[in-house]
């Protein structure tokens, strides 16, 4: 896992653009989304697949912090 910049986001929700690794991507694409919840039923963490210059990441948002990471599946 390696933190990354959300730098703007679709509906106060979906990632649209972000800077890792001191290079700026453009989500071209949200190809699927999830949402991770504790026993409790309380939402944690949400999932998202993306599609930026021809790779598919996969990008999480913790809720508590409000980190964003950039996971290598």
């Amino acid at each position: 896992m390696e933190p990354i910049f959300m730098l703007e986001r679709r509906l106060n929700l979906f990632p649209a653009r972000f800077s890792w690794r001191g290079q700026v991507y453009q989500v071209e694409a949200v190809t699927e989304c999830k949402t991770e919840t504790a026993p409790s039923g309380r939402s944690e963490a949400y999932h998202f697949w993306v599609r930026c210059r021809g790779q598919l990441l996969h990008l999480s948002q913790s809720l508590a912090s409000d980190q964003w990471l950039l996971q290598q599946d």
